[in-house]
């Protein structure tokens, strides 16, 4: 079940290539980029630690942000882009679960 600052893969696929779809941040660690390069459709890998750095690129948007398991690094950057006014949230379950 989704929480009000979480996505669920099958609405996040839903959403993407239609106009409302969000951006979408990738903030994998090196290493599990690594174990599958692979991206989800339209994201872009960003930094963690540099999350913030992004916040005026991001402005107006909505966005989803994904980790390797939609946990701490995802969860943590959403939260640090809400605190600039981005309406951000993580996916459910992150990579693995895409």
């Amino acid at each position: 079940m989704s929480s009000p600052s979480s996505i669920s893969v099958s609405k996040l696929a839903r959403l993407i290539g239609t106009p409302n779809a969000p951006v979408v941040v990738d903030v994998r660690i090196d290493e599990d980029f690594a174990a599958d390069p692979r991206l989800l459709p339209t994201a872009f890998r960003h930094p963690y630690p540099d999350i913030a750095a992004l916040a005026p690129r991001l402005a107006g948007r909505k966005v989803v942000v994904v980790c390797q398991k939609g946990l701490k690094l995802s969860q943590g950057a959403a939260a640090i882009l809400r605190t600039h006014d981005i309406v951000s949230e993580s996916l459910e379950g992150g990579h693995l679960a895409w």
